[in-house]
């Protein structure tokens, strides 16, 4: 049986959960999950580390510095959630 557990409200994006872990899910898949989120934050830093805001780009590095903030705080809850399935 399913049992959900909604994610951190930094990840919810409101004030209501619309976004949930199933904590039946397989340890292994969890950690799938949780480790594709990082992957995705270790590209987004790479091109961060490369990127020139000469040009102003302060809001671009923001909003990157946003979608990073909302994939680590996804990836901690998948992997809270492994740690319980174990």
């Amino acid at each position: 049986m399913a049992n959900f557990t909604p994610l951190e409200s930094g990840s919810q994006g409101g004030t209501k959960p619309v976004l949930f872990i199933d904590g039946s899910a397989a340890q292994r898949e969890l950690m799938d999950a949780a480790e594709w989120r990082l992957g995705a934050v270790q590209e987004l830093l790479s091109v961060l580390s490369i990127c020139s805001t000469e040009d102003g780009g302060r809001r671009d590095v923001a909003q990157v510095s946003r979608a990073l903030l909302l994939l680590v705080d996804d990836a901690e809850a998948l992997f809270s959630a492994a740690r319980q399935a174990a």
